[in-house]
């Protein structure tokens, strides 16, 4: 899973202050929109391809927000230290930034979602309808950085 605005969901405030604050998370395989839309193309071009459900398309290998941490450190070369924050009071703080509650509750699921492992399976068979590796999100990383 990757969102649209790379900068704003993983980055956080964490290029100006040093410190990515977020709630506990756990690991997620980060694939890119175009990764997906590439592979749901040959899907659509060759729909015998699958009897059944399509089976899960993710990256190889699963990040937490922790990992994100030490490669926006490697990247920046400014030390970006992973803050784990209280549930309750990252979600307080949210909605006291603007937030809407309801959109602070969605995304407090989310975290607590990826410490239960629902983001944490990884899998080739998005590289084996690519035909390529995945798009690492370090990649993905290094040119939001590089746009900045």
């Amino acid at each position: 899973m990757l969102c649209d605005s790379v900068e704003q969901r993983l980055f956080g405030q964490a290029l100006e202050t040093g410190e990515r604050i977020a709630p506990a998370d756990g690991p997620v395989t980060w694939t890119t929109h175009a990764d997906l839309a590439e592979a749901a193309a040959i899907i659509l071009a060759d729909e015998a391809r699958f009897d059944g459900p399509t089976p899960p398309l993710n990256a190889p290998n699963a990040l937490d927000l922790g990992d994100i941490a030490d490669i926006l450190t490697e990247l920046t070369g400014r030390t970006i230290r992973r803050v784990v924050a209280d549930d309750s009071e990252w979600t307080a703080t949210s909605i006291a930034h603007g937030v809407p509650a309801d959109q602070a509750t969605m995304l407090l699921g989310m975290f607590q979602a990826a410490r239960r492992g629902e983001f944490a399976t990884t899998g080739g068979e998005l590289e084996n309808l690519l035909q390529r590796p995945a798009t690492p999100l370090r990649s993905v990383l290094e040119a939001a950085i590089n746009q900045r």
